[in-house]
């Protein structure tokens, strides 16, 4: 779901959000507009990522840290006894697999809930799809610089975020001469 101002970055708050969603989506069904169908598949795609996230990935990274503490053991541990290899990974029951692009889907479910007619903001608090509004002021673009190796040399990157202005200019002075403009920007919107 990128660049969504409502989604959190972390996983365990998508987690939170998500849940959310699923629990709050069938009772403002009737306020949003949706399909069963969609509202099916919503459902059933955050379900499938809250499974993933919460007991595929979160058992399998314990059984990574189990596996590690044991390797070692075996490696460098001392005793008599034969230490017997872990028991085999479980998790809870998964839900039906979804293809990929679960956040996506979402993202554009979330965005046609939001186009209708009978949307207002309690419903958009309600099933948690209303971002905090970044009002910091940019008054130029932010920029990072990094050189890399091309084939013919050394070259700078310039990777910037733009932050709604319209273009830039590069300016070069080599060893004490005047500036010049090597470089004119216009950036899309």
């Amino acid at each position: 779901m990128p660049n969504q101002s409502y989604f959190p970055a972390s996983e365990a708050d998508r987690v939170l959000c998500l849940t959310n969603l699923v629990a709050k989506l069938s009772v403002q069904d009737p306020n949003v507009g949706l399909s069963t169908a969609e509202i099916s598949n919503a459902v059933a795609d955050s379900l499938c990522y809250i499974w993933i996230v919460k007991d595929w990935n979160g058992a399998h990274q314990q059984k990574a840290r189990e596996t590690t503490t044991y390797k070692a053991l075996i490696a460098n541990g001392t005793g008599s006894d034969i230490v017997p290899l872990l028991a085999s990974l479980v998790v809870d029951q998964a839900p039906a697999m979804r293809i990929p692009g679960v956040l996506t889907r979402i993202s554009t479910l979330v965005q046609k809930i939001k186009l209708s007619p009978s949307y207002k903001d309690s419903i958009g608090q309600d099933l948690g799809i209303i971002g905090v509004q970044d009002n910091t002021a940019h008054l130029v673009p932010e920029f990072a610089a990094t050189t890399e190796r091309g084939s013919d040399g050394e070259r700078v990157k310039l990777t910037f975020t733009k932050y709604g202005h319209d273009g830039m200019s590069v300016e070069c002075r080599r060893n004490d001469g005047s500036w010049e403009v090597i470089g004119v920007a216009m950036l899309k919107h």
